[in-house]
């Protein structure tokens, strides 16, 4: 419904098609934003994903984004600022004061660009006062003008709530704003976010473990939020690569989680280690027990198992054991998989073993296509 409002013949084509790839929360607040009627001022606890579902929107739409966090900048980057020039009078060059737009300012008006005012509510009452010209005016002092294509939104957090030092507003600025709550499931989390820009291991974790996405706490400065896991996520990647184990990066994370995730670094240090302490007996005996850990898992723990797998006589299993591995062969890569088929057909000198015989059947059109790729001439 929001979509179908927003696409009146004041939004550009090209733009209203674009509408499909918002979520619902974000086409929520980009309908708010375009309407330049009362300004999107979203609210939540700290690192709760404020500044990335405005980037996100930003992206999807073809907007330039632009993120000012106003308890960190003075006044005069906000709005205008001074500037002395030289000018004639009376046959002398006299000095004067005048006062300019910022540059950021006359960036914004040249290509469809959404703002974002951070910390509304943690700014100094003069920041506080330049930003809210230019959210409610859309200007700057008496001679600049926002153009349409220019949207804007503020942020803040919730105070006594979350324990932030904040300003409350009077009921007239309140009643000139847009409040909304924003809150963040851990599905949208990482249906939305993390999927594409966290390890897995840390995606894994929060799915085993949901109430560890947000994780406050009195006793230590740093804490679980989606802001910190992501930071936690960089620092694996950055130093060990988007594919790394635990093996690679156990030792060092040890010394540093704490300092990203406060007391939920316990937790998930411990989840790393007993990924490493999965063994191939675990697979054969209970493997929907831990078959959680393992889907999202990197390949290097699959090809582990495998070798581990090719050392176990599988004519010995019985039914269940069977069954546990055929899963755990259905949920690894094709190449793992195929390697192992290859294994089994190279290896056992018996394939008439009804056990054998059964647990191939699984495997049929797989079995298939390699017997076919195998033949002589064949690429």
């Amino acid at each position: 419904m929001v979509e179908n409002s927003m696409k009146t013949k004041q939004m550009p084509k090209v733009m209203a098609e674009k509408l499909s790839l918002l979520t619902p929360k974000e086409r929520k607040y980009f309908a708010v934003m375009w309407a330049k009627y009362g300004v999107l001022n979203i609210t939540s606890k700290p690192g709760v994903a404020k500044s990335a579902i405005g980037k996100s929107i930003a992206t999807k739409m073809d907007f330039r984004y632009m993120d000012i966090r106003l308890s960190m900048v003075d006044e005069t980057d906000v709005g205008l600022y001074p500037s002395i020039n030289e000018i004639e009078v009376d046959g002398k060059m006299v000095k004067c004061l005048d006062f300019v737009v910022p540059r950021w300012a006359v960036e914004a008006n040249k290509q469809p660009t959404i703002i974002h005012f951070e910390e509304l509510n943690r700014a100094s009452q003069q920041v506080r006062n330049a930003a809210l010209q230019i959210l409610l005016e859309r200007q700057i002092g008496t001679d600049f003008n926002f153009n349409e294509n220019v949207l804007m939104m503020s942020s803040g957090n919730l105070g006594d709530e979350d324990g932030t030092d904040v300003e409350e507003f009077d009921s007239a600025l309140n009643n000139r704003l847009v409040h909304i709550n924003h809150s963040l499931s851990v599905d949208e989390w990482i249906g939305d976010f993390a999927t594409s820009n966290c390890h897995k291991l840390i995606t894994s974790f929060i799915k085993a473990h949901p109430e560890q996405m947000y994780k406050s706490s009195e006793n230590t400065k740093a804490y679980a939020t989606p802001r910190s896991w992501t930071m936690m996520s960089k620092f694996i990647t950055e130093n060990f690569g988007q594919d790394a184990s635990p093996r690679d990066f156990l030792p060092l994370l040890k010394e540093v989680a704490s300092g990203y995730l406060g007391n939920s670094a316990v937790k998930f240090v411990q989840y790393c280690e007993d990924m490493l302490n999965i063994s191939i007996n675990d697979v054969i005996n209970n493997y929907d027990g831990i078959k959680k850990d393992l889907e999202k898992y990197n390949r290097d723990k699959n090809s582990e198992l495998i070798q581990s797998l090719k050392e176990i006589d599988i004519t010995k299993l019985n039914k269940k054991q069977l069954d546990n591995v055929v899963k755990f062969l259905n949920n690894v890569g094709d190449d793992e998989k195929t390697a192992y088929l290859l294994y089994i057909l190279d290896n056992i000198a018996d394939v008439t073993n009804p056990t054998l015989k059964s647990f191939l059947l699984q495997f049929e059109d797989l079995l298939r296509t390699i017997k076919k790729i195998n033949k002589p001439g064949s690429k």
